[in-house]
């Protein structure tokens, strides 16, 4: 069974400094040894057209399933991914309001951005963490808090 297939949804985990626990939805639209040919669902180029790119397979991931949790009952210390400048940003829960999360993004310490931020339920996901196996993959959600 090949992993991944022209047409199939996935995302490219951020590699390059600035990018670090981000995560991009993209189309397969061809598929090498190493490497696939994707075409991205929200980045668009100065001619607003979508960006399609070459990009190392280590640095793909199957688009995650849905997540079963109910957003509502995240905690303080949950991992989660926050939807947010065209991808997904991994990040922790340190606060919970009502109706929205504050976020605290690891990645960006150190720069000149950010490292909080406040974010309604419909762009937060729990963070689930993918790996290859027979079949194809599987997948585990990462929820620091019981």
């Amino acid at each position: 069974m090949d992993k991944y297939f022209v047409g199939m949804r996935v995302e490219v985990v951020g590699h390059e400094e600035g990018f670090w626990n981000s995560y991009f939805g993209a189309i397969v639209l061809r598929v090498d040894r190493t490497k696939l040919r994707v075409r991205y669902e929200e980045i668009i180029d100065e001619n607003e057209e979508y960006i399609e790119e070459d990009v190392a397979m280590k640095h793909v991931r199957p688009y995650p399933p849905e997540s079963r949790e109910v957003n509502y009952r995240m905690n303080v210390g949950d991992d989660v991914d926050v939807y947010d400048r065209e991808g997904w940003w991994r990040g922790e829960v340190v606060f919970v309001f009502d109706g929205e999360l504050m976020v605290y993004f690891h990645y960006m310490a150190g720069d000149d951005t950010e490292d909080y931020g406040t974010f309604p339920l419909d762009r937060i996901r729990i963070h689930q963490e993918v790996k290859e196996v027979a079949k194809g993959f599987a997948w585990s959600h990462v929820k620091v808090t019981g």
